[in-house]
Parts: structure tokens; sequence; C-alpha cells
């Protein structure tokens, strides 16, 4: 039995010290409170540590007696019972401690690490020295939270002062400083006057399931009822949850039983459900300005300068002279770089702030170590999201600009679009999409959709070239929306008229009973005409309505093409005549007309037919007369004088017979 007053070996520090000691020293000595003396590399038998450290003991009394009578017995006497013991058992291995203590002398080799800090004594430092950079950086207060001060200075703030929070969604890209805002609204408002403070629990949709939030749900009610504590509860990324576990918010959330914070980087419209959305307030973070991430990484600086402070009183303690100081050496124009290239998120700056305090030599210029860095740091790539309202929005950018013939603009979407990966088969369609809403050239479709065949073949990065050579045609191209503004008044008059039957002269009569009951009856079969007849092709109801507006006054020039016609040397007309041109009556001789026409009574519209065959086409003066009447505004059509002509140079024709007149005005057949 060992005397209390008999030396022993600490297991942790290897200080010898009275056996009555022992435990008060193993306290403080676990505890971090004393530090290693002699050699920096000190030997502890790894049997030792694992004793201290396991948690596999036995936990019966007995167990937990033999292993303080382990720790009690000296490192050389247990050494020698084990090998009494056992012979068979293999040298023990031991490990290698690394001491960071005061009175140690600083390796030979840490010159080259000027930042490399010391191991915290405390479980708390230990935890915070774990952390990310931008984790540690965060502020700690509102005043020196930076960026959105409409949000923080608005409302926001009136609200803190009577110690009130709402229910928000707070919406921004990532690096806005959702999170930090969160944290701070709870720790501002639990320390107000006014109510109790406010229970913050902090969860991610990404690890957290509905049991977790029914627990802490029920946890606040509890809470509520006997302290009148209320819960502040912040769910971060609260889009990857479903619309069914977002239900199980909308109780507790409607009866004021916990106050929800959610952030998102997604447009809530189309992730949560529109019931919370309208239970809580929709607050807009936008990504930081340059000078406001330059605030962000000078604010970090300080705080790095702090703690390099501290460090440097221990080792002034500890009789070093070494200097660690390097944030003083981060200059402004690396601070600027820094910030541009983050591109409005805080978070990122930090990162390349954390690499620029790692890689910066003081005994180098500034432009040299900015240099070093930006070979070490790439730019970051663009915050895109194919899936997102970034997407969406470049893609509206690109149309507009498209629409708005500024092709500089055009190219510019177009790259940001391209650079951030998106997909070329998405732009060429919608470059399709643009050929026809906008553009008033039937090239402009067939350029779109080369384009797109171009992508399939070619694929990224060539297929870049293709679309960039698309969107500077139809952004220089002439521009016109007449057909898509008269799809748009077509498509509403259906979706809000009644379905009205197709009208019978317009119906397709492929049997002899759909041709008796009347199908097809009186259907003016327009090729075979030599001018443009009249009928009509919108159901008896819906007669006179236009969804296409009259085009531009530079494209009213009417368009007229002479062609041979087979076995009569005669010549046709191709005419598109607009509303309003007006023919010269003086062309017309109608006296010597009227000798050359007939007239009979036959089968169509109208009661007295004067019809005329040109080859492969016929004449119907009765048609002809109706189509300047109803759709030609009352004037003359403009091919009148030379189809007037024409008939004056033909021989006299026989009188036709019903079967003759129904042969031209009946339909052969509906193509």
């Amino acid at each position: 039995m060992s005397s209390p007053s008999q030396l022993v070996e600490c297991p942790s520090c290897q200080l010898k010290l009275p056996l009555s000691h022992l435990n008060p020293h193993l306290d403080k000595c676990l505890s971090g409170g004393t530090s290693l003396n002699g050699s920096s590399q000190q030997h502890v038998k790894a049997e030792q540590w694992d004793g201290i450290f396991s948690n596999r003991l036995d936990p019966s009394p007995r167990g937990l007696k033999r292993h303080s009578d382990d720790l009690l017995q000296p490192a050389n006497a247990a050494t020698s019972n084990t090998d009494s013991t056992d012979k068979r058992l293999k040298p023990e291995p031991t490990v290698t401690i690394n001491s960071n203590s005061a009175t140690n002398d600083t390796p030979a080799n840490s010159h080259n690490y000027p930042h490399q800090p010391t191991v915290p004594s405390t479980s708390r430092s230990r935890i915070d020295a774990a952390k990310p950079f931008a984790e540690r950086m965060r502020p700690q207060t509102l005043d020196d939270y930076v960026g959105q001060s409409d949000v923080v200075n608005g409302p926001l703030k009136m609200l803190l002062r009577q110690g009130k929070i709402p229910s928000m969604i707070l919406w921004g890209p990532p690096g806005t400083g959702k999170t930090t805002l969160a944290r701070l609204l709870a720790k501002s408002a639990s320390s107000s006057r006014g109510p109790p403070p406010h229970r913050f629990v902090e969860i991610s949709a990404t690890n957290s399931g509905t049991a977790d939030v029914k627990k802490i749900m029920d946890e606040a009610l509890h809470r509520l009822q006997l302290t009148g504590q209320r819960t502040l509860l912040f769910i971060d990324e609260i889009q990857r949850f479903s619309r069914a576990q977002q239900d199980v918010f909308l109780p507790a959330v409607e009866k004021g039983q916990i106050v929800l914070v959610a952030a998102t980087t997604e447009n809530p419209s189309f992730r949560l459900q529109s019931a919370l959305i309208s239970r809580m307030r929709v607050f807009v973070l936008t990504k930081l300005s340059v000078d406001e991430c330059c605030q962000v990484l000078r604010n970090a600086i300080k705080c790095v300068e702090h703690e390099q402070q501290q460090q440097q009183q221990q080792q002034q303690a500890a009789h070093d002279d070494g200097d660690n100081s390097i944030a003083s050496h981060i200059d402004q124009d690396l601070i600027r770089w820094i910030a541009n290239m983050a591109d409005g998120d805080a978070r990122t700056a930090l990162g390349a702030l954390e690499l620029a305090l790692s890689t910066t030599d003081p005994s180098l210029t500034s432009a040299d170590n900015l240099a070093r860095l930006k070979t070490a740091l790439k730019r970051t790539a663009l915050q895109y999201d194919r899936t997102g309202d970034m997407h969406y929005d470049t893609i509206s950018a690109l149309h507009k600009s498209i629409r708005g013939s500024d092709p500089d603009a055009a190219l510019y979407w177009l790259a940001r679009m391209v650079c951030s990966g998106d997909d070329p088969l998405f732009i060429a369609r919608r470059l399709i999409v643009a050929a026809s809403e906008d553009v008033d050239s039937l090239a402009a479709l067939q350029m779109a959709t080369a384009t797109y065949q171009a992508c399939q073949v070619v694929g990224l990065p060539e297929c870049g070239e293709n679309l960039a050579q698309c969107v500077v045609f139809l952004a220089e191209a002439k521009k016109s929306t007449r057909s898509y503004r008269a799809w748009k008044k077509a498509k509403a008059l259906v979706e809000g008229a009644y379905n009205h039957p197709v009208p019978l002269h317009i119906r397709n009569a492929p049997t002899k009973l759909m041709k008796d009951i009347g199908y097809g009856k009186e259907y003016r079969y327009e090729p075979r005409f030599a001018h443009p007849v009249h009928q009509e092709f919108f159901p008896p109801q819906l007669r006179g309505t236009r969804f296409l507006s009259p085009p531009p006054p530079e494209q009213e020039d009417a368009n007229e093409e002479e062609q041979d016609a087979d076995g009569a040397q005669a010549a046709t007309m191709k005419v598109q005549q607009p509303v309003g041109q007006v023919g010269d009556r003086n062309d017309y001789h109608h006296t010597s007309m009227q000798s050359a026409m007939t007239s009979k009574a036959g089968v169509g519209p109208g009661s007295c037919q004067r019809i005329f065959d040109l080859g492969a086409r016929s004449v119907d003066l009765d048609l002809l007369d109706e189509w300047e009447q109803e759709r030609n505004g009352g004037h003359e059509w403009s091919g009148r004088s030379k189809l007037m002509q024409l008939l004056e140079t033909l021989p006299a024709q026989p009188v036709p017979t019903a079967s003759d007149s129904s042969r031209v005005v009946v339909d052969e057949g509906i193509e």
C-alpha cells in the first residue's frame, strides 16, 4: 500500500508530486491550468492516456477502484508489474505531445509560418478556434452589421426598441448576412426592455425534420405558458422543407406561440406556402456593394489584429521577440481587389482574406503580395442558379435587350449566361421565341432555328459564337409585334367566349351524307379566282372581329406580280391589296365591257353572276364587288383596271349553264 507522502508521476504532465496532492493536481492539469515543464516533446504512455479519456471503463465500483489504483501507481512500478504478470505483452507504444507552454522555446522553423495560432487552453476556446474564419468574424452587435441599411434602419429598428420581433422571411443571395441578422435580432430583442427575453433556437432545414420542429414548438409552448418567454426559431434554408413540412409552422405562427425567422436564397413565391408567406413579413436582402465588402474586410482585419496582439503579449511573457503581425501588411489595393472578386458575397470575401493572411509575406511589396494572391485565388464563379430567379431574370434581360434593339446589352447578358454555365439550348429556344414575337422577318425565325441546330451539333464553348451571331441579327432586325399581339387577343377571346360551332360552308365534307347536310356548301375556293373574293370564316356571332392591327405606313405598298396563264396566253395576278388604296375609275371601259359579258342566274351567293374563264382561273365580278364592299372598305381593287382590260380582249363566250356555274363557285375539294 502506497503512503500519502510517496512521490508519484502525473500521467498528464509527468510532474512528480506527493500522492496526497495527485487528485487536485489532475483536476487542474486536465482543465488546462498547468503547463508541461521540461522538453517540448513529452512521451506519455498510450495506456495512461486511454485510461484518462476512454469512455468505455468498467462502470462497477470494482472497475473504478482498479482504474484509480492504476492512476495512483508510479509509472515505473506499473511497468514492472506488467512485465511480471504477462511477459508476452509487447513494449507499450508512446504518444508524442507537442507542448506550446509559455516556458518553452519557439521551434526553429516557426518563422516560416508567421500566422500560426497557438493551441487554446479551454474547451470553449478550442471550439471557437475550430470555427471557419467567416464564422468567427461575425459581428456581435447591430452597430457592427454592414449592409442592408433599408432593412435594419427601417421598421425593424422601431420594433427592436420595443422588444418585438415579427415573424419574417429573409430572402437574399448567399453571403448577404441573413443568418447574422437573425442572431443579432434575437440578441437585441433579448437585451432590450419590455417583455421577457427571447429564447433563440437555430436549426437548418438541411439536417432537421418534422419531428425536430414539433419538439421545439412543444417546448416553446411550455416555456410560454410557464415563464412567458417566447421562442425565436431561426430556420436556415427553409426552402429545403417540402410544402407538407412547412404546414407544421402554420398553427404556431398564427397563434403567436413562436417567432419564426426563416432564411432562403430562392424566391419565396415559388418555394414557400402562400399561407405561410401571408403570415410573415418578407425582407429582401441585396448583394453587398464593393464599399460594403471593403468595410466587412476592414472590420475583420481589426479583429485579426486584436487576436495577434494578444498572441504577441503571450510571446513577450515567454521572452519571445518574434513579430507575427500580418494584418497590418494588408493594404487597401488588396482589400479592394478581394471586394470586387467576391461579387457581393461577404463569406467569399472573408475566405479570400483568410487566404491572404496566410500567404502574405511582410518582406515583399504590396504589389507582389497581390500578384501572389491572384495566382493562388482564381476569380470566384458568378453567382448563378440555373433553376432559380437569377436564371429567369437574366434570360428576361437578354430578350428585352433584343426587343429594344440594343445588341451590346444583349451580348452582355448572353455572356453572363454562357460564362455561368447555362444550357445553350435553353438560350437558343428563347431566341426562337424572340424571332417570332418581336422581329418582322421570316429570316429571323430561320436564323434562330439554324442557331439551335448549331448548338446541338457544336456545343460549348464554340456554340457561343453561333448564339452571339443570332443575338446580333435579332437585335438589329426591324421589329414588329403585330402577330404576337394578335395571337394574345385571339387566345383571350377563345378563353373567355362561348365555344361557337364551325360554320357549315367551311366544314370538311368527305362523305355524301355530309354534303347532303350542307357541309361545304357555297364555299368559294380562292385559288380558282383571278381576284380576291369575300366569304365569312368567323362564326356568325363573331362576325367583324379583328385581331391584327394595320401594318406600319412604310409597309403599305401593294405587291403585284404578273404570271403567264396556262393555254390562254393571259396573265393573272397575285394580289395583296391593303386597306385604303383606291383605284382609278377612268381606266374602266364599262361600255365596251358590257358587250363582252354575259349574265345568267347561277348557283352562288349572287343572284346574277358574271363569270369568265381565264385559263385555269375564273373571274366572278359579283364576288369581286362583294369583296370590295366587305373587305376593302368600299374601295375598288387596285387590279380591277388591268383585269377589265384583259377581259376586253376575250372573245364572246357562251352562256354558262347552271352546272358550269356551280363548277366555278363550289369547292371541288377541301385542302
